[in-house]
């Protein structure tokens, strides 16, 4: 027999898991994960002020938010009741977008001056490239297979490297470029992870992403390709002295991530097992933190 307690427990986990949904609808998410992401490359490239893992999750929110406006065709089929907010409210939705990457922008500039600001609009330039018809045939970037998943992972492995770079005027070296290289590889991953979540709504409406190409078999199959790219880059920090303890903190986070990709397209709960996904780079800034 249910209790008064038992029943005000499972009350609670039900608002918090609508709290969860709704960060997550809104972006909310992608910009603490961008934050914990640039964290831990911090933690790589020796840098200790938090303001460019503050800069990058505002960026982050910012154009994940605008992004919602671009994609109202296709979140209409594949969220409909998230489509339905953005459509019926565009402008607080743009007006919320660009203050928060102003401020982001502002704050990359008085800790890093015009190299800092200008590497924080790297992913806001990424994002006009990729929503606007700027190909010969009038097609997005968006929408042409390969092209859509590198740029939006470069544009992220160059803001969250070289903004810490820039506010801590340190050159760019070795490990720079494998921090980079390493922050592309994980968000190139989990772009095509969310893609295999978009697949019904991307295939309706002309967009050619990986899993709506190759089929979802054949994208875990990549992925774990370059889930093994990561950990040879994670493997080769190691026998840096000055980052080893570091990355080698990261290394059950990818055997985590590892395990989730082994099973990515067998759940029909594809919004939690892309939650799960984003909790990879929480426990990546957590790890930086700890070590």
């Amino acid at each position: 027999m249910e209790t008064h307690r038992d029943y005000r427990t499972g009350q609670d986990w039900d608002q918090l898991a609508a709290l969860v949904r709704w960060t997550q609808e809104f972006s909310l998410v992608q910009g603490v994960v961008a934050a914990a992401k640039t964290t831990f490359a911090m933690a790589l490239l020796g840098v200790e002020t938090a303001l460019p893992a503050v800069v990058v999750g505002l960026v982050s929110f910012a154009v994940y938010t605008a992004n919602d406006l671009a994609d109202l065709e296709e979140d209409a089929i594949n969220n409909p009741e998230h489509s339905s907010f953005v459509a019926d409210h565009p402008v607080v939705v743009a007006a919320l977008a660009v203050g928060t990457f102003a401020l982001g922008a502002a704050l990359a500039w008085w800790g890093g001056g015009t190299v800092a600001a200008a590497v924080a609009c790297v992913p806001l330039a990424a994002s006009l490239l990729y929503s606007l018809p700027v190909t010969p045939g009038g097609r997005r970037l968006k929408d042409v297979l390969g092209a859509n998943t590198t740029l939006v992972a470069l544009a992220w492995a160059v803001t969250v490297t070289g903004v810490p770079l820039a506010v801590a005027g340190a050159p760019v070296g070795p490990v720079a470029v494998a921090v980079c290289l390493f922050v592309y590889l994980r968000t190139f991953i989990s772009v095509e992870v969310f893609n295999v979540r978009d697949v019904t709504g991307d295939a309706a409406t002309g967009v050619d992403t990986i899993p709506v190409v190759l089929g979802v078999p054949r994208t875990r199959q990549l992925l774990a390709l370059f889930e093994g790219c990561s950990l040879a880059l994670v493997v080769a920090l190691m026998t840096v002295p000055s980052v080893a303890l570091v990355a080698l903190s990261a290394l059950p986070v990818l055997g985590y991530s590892l395990g989730l990709t082994w099973f990515l397209g067998e759940t029909g709960r594809m919004k939690a097992f892309c939650l799960a996904k984003d909790g990879e780079y929480l426990l990546l800034g957590l790890a930086a933190l700890v070590v």
